[in-house]
């Protein structure tokens, strides 16, 4: 299966082709540029770079957030038209999944961290290591509410591994709250990667799980639970 991975939620703008598991090709800037501006060039690119044209797709995934308001909607905006155009399947890929996915295989509570502004973070909780699995919805919360939320789902001693730009915010926060629990990702793993969208796109058709090009919308979980 050729899928297309897309992700814009963050100012990492990345596009990827993944065919069956492989990856062929991927385009990935971390720069001071609009998306609307180097979205469809960077699409341009990884086609050319695969030696296929749109047509060829089997699919695409796309970021759906939470993170940059206006990077969200023209990334999903962008896909929904390739695959109406096309009539492509397409499926929605929370991106804190996907940064969290970037630590698969580590064993443990994996929590991806974006800055959501307004002295707020967008975070979740997953387990991973050989049963990865979802451990809470997403939110969006002050970091010492989403602090009090995680304690809730782990053990009082267990290290806790930490993932997404949210950490150069507020990491000294987290270190201050966990001390030595805390594990901080490299943050050359912070990327949401297209070629991440598209693998978890990938086990989402896999699974019968797709989207609907009409319905599909932009998850921006601006209001979290307290």
């Amino acid at each position: 299966m050729k899928i297309l991975g897309i992700d814009t939620s963050t100012p990492i703008g990345s596009v990827a082709l993944v065919d069956d598991g492989n990856l062929v090709a991927e385009h990935t800037l971390n720069i001071v540029q609009a998306h609307s501006s180097r979205l469809m060039p960077a699409i341009d690119t990884v086609l050319k770079w695969s030696d296929i044209t749109a047509a060829d797709l089997d699919a695409c995934a796309v970021g759906v957030g939470p993170g940059s308001f206006t990077g969200v909607r023209i990334g999903v905006a962008t896909v929904k038209s390739i695959c109406y155009a096309l009539d492509k399947p397409i499926v929605g890929v929370s991106t804190l999944e996907a940064v969290a996915y970037n630590l698969r295989w580590t064993n443990g509570v994996i929590c991806p961290l974006f800055d959501a502004r307004r002295s707020e973070v967008y975070g979740a909780i997953f387990q991973g290591g050989t049963e990865w699995q979802r451990l809470s919805e997403e939110l969006c919360l002050p970091i010492d509410a989403f602090l009090d939320r995680l304690g809730t789902h782990t053990p009082s001693d267990s290290p806790i591994n930490f993932i997404g730009d949210g950490l150069f915010t507020y990491g000294a926060a987290v270190r201050e709250r966990l001390g030595e629990r805390a594990h901080f990702a490299d943050a050359i793993f912070n990327v949401p990667r297209g070629a991440t969208i598209a693998c978890l796109g990938a086990q989402c058709l896999q699974q019968g799980e797709g989207d609907s090009y009409w319905t599909l919308v932009p998850n921006y979980v601006r209001i979290g639970l307290y």
